[in-house]
C-alpha cells in the first residue's frame, strides 16, 4: 500500500493514481487529520505532500512521524522537515545559478534587479494577481495601494518574470514529475498570457505539438531537473518549468499535484506520448511498493482537527 498524506481539502488529487488503469499497487489518500490520530499505520511506502497547506505546528508533527515511518522501514518521500517550498526554492535555484531571476519579500520593500516582475502569495499555487509590473516606481505604487486596501504583504513575493515566449503573446509551461528515482516528463501546455497555468485549446501549432511529443517520448531535461529536486530535497512531485533565454527557468514543484489520466489533443501522436507518460507514472508508483510494514506513529500532542470545508474564523474588530 502507498498511502499519501494531504491537507483535508485536498485529497482529491491522488484520484489520478487511484484510477489508473495502468496501475498495479494499491494506492489510498489520507488527510494529515487522519494522520494525527493514528496510533499504528501499515504501509509500503508514505509519501508527504501540502506543505505549504500546513501551520508551522503540523509541519513539525508531520516530520516526527515521517521519522517514526522511516525507523520501522517504511519508505517515505518528501521530508517535511527539508522540502523547499516557494520561497526557499527560488533562493536556492538562483543561488546554485540554475535560474537567473531572483525573488523578494514584498514587505521588505524589494528593489528588484531586472523588470518586469509579478506578485505571487508564497503558499497559493493560483495567480491571484495577472499583471507584470514594468519598473520600480510602478512596484512601489503597487505595494503601497495593497497595503491601502487592506491587502496584507506578510506572504507575498515580488518575483522577476521570466519565461520566453512561444509565438506573439503565447507561452508555453514544461512540467516534469520526480517518483523517488524516476523522472518522467509530461504534457507541456500554451496560453495567451505569461501565467501559463491549465492551457488553451487551439495555440499550439502542429510543430508545436510534434516538439511536445518528442519531449514526451525522449525526456531531455531529465537530469537538469533532477539536480533541482535534489536541491529542494524533494522526492515526490511535480516541477514547472520554462527558458529564460536559453537557460532554465523553474517556477515551483508541487508536492500534491493532480495527476491526469488523458487529454483530447487533436494530434494522436501526442495523445499516445502522453498515455505513455501516465503509464510511466503508474510504473514509478508501484515499483515504490516493496512490500507493507507496520510502525508506531505519534504527532506528539493533540492537534485541532482541520476537517475537510474548514476556514479560519474571523473576529470582528
Amino acid at each position: 500500500m502507498i498511502i499519501f498524506f494531504t491537507a483535508a481539502d485536498h485529497t482529491y488529487t491522488v484520484k489520478g493514481h487511484r484510477q489508473s488503469p495502468y496501475r498495479g499497487r494499491p494506492v489510498a489518500a489520507r488527510s494529515y487529520d487522519w494522520l494525527w490520530r493514528q496510533r499504528r499505520l501499515r504501509a509500503a511506502c508514505c509519501v508527504f505532500t501540502d506543505f505549504d497547506r500546513l501551520r508551522h505546528f503540523e509541519l513539525v508533527a508531520a516530520a516526527r512521524v515521517y521519522r517514526q515511518l522511516r525507523a520501522a522501514g517504511i519508505r517515505v518521500l518528501n521530508d517535511p522537515a527539508l522540502c523547499s517550498q516557494r520561497a526557499e526554492l527560488l533562493h536556492r535555484l538562483h543561488r546554485a545559478g540554475i535560474n537567473r531571476f531572483r525573488a523578494y519579500p514584498a514587505a521588505l520593500d524589494p528593489r528588484p534587479q531586472r523588470f518586469p516582475v509579478f506578485l505571487k502569495c508564497e503558499s497559493d499555487h493560483a495567480q491571484e494577481f495577472r499583471q507584470l509590473i514594468p519598473d520600480q516606481a510602478s512596484l512601489e505604487q503597487t505595494l503601497q495601494r495593497l497595503r491601502a486596501e487592506g491587502y496584507p504583504l506578510h506572504y507575498l513575493l515580488v518575483i522577476e518574470f521570466a519565461n520566453r515566449p512561444l509565438h506573439d503573446q503565447v507561452y508555453r509551461r514544461h512540467t516534469i514529475y520526480r517518483i523517488g528515482e524516476r523522472m518522467v516528463a509530461a504534457n507541456t501546455v500554451t496560453e495567451d498570457s505569461p501565467f501559463v497555468k491549465y492551457g488553451k485549446p487551439g495555440l499550439a501549432s502542429a510543430e508545436d505539438l510534434a516538439a511536445s511529443t518528442e519531449e514526451i517520448r525522449k525526456n531531455p531535461y531529465a537530469e537538469p531537473m533532477r539536480r533541482v529536486f535534489e536541491l529542494a530535497h524533494i522526492d515526490y512531485g511535480r516541477a514547472d518549468f520554462g527558458f529564460d533565454g536559453e537557460s532554465l527557468a523553474v517556477y515551483e514543484i508541487n508536492t500534491n499535484p493532480s495527476v491526469g489520466m488523458r487529454i483530447n489533443s487533436r494530434d494522436e501522436q501526442l495523445n499516445h506520448a502522453v498515455q505513455d507518460s501516465m503509464r510511466a507514472i503508474a510504473e514509478a508508483l508501484d515499483a515504490l511498493d516493496t512490500g507493507d510494514h507496520t510502525a508506531p506513529v505519534s504527532a506528539g500532542g493533540k492537534i485541532r482537527s482541520r476537517r475537510p470545508g474548514w476556514r479560519p474564523a474571523l473576529r470582528q474588530p
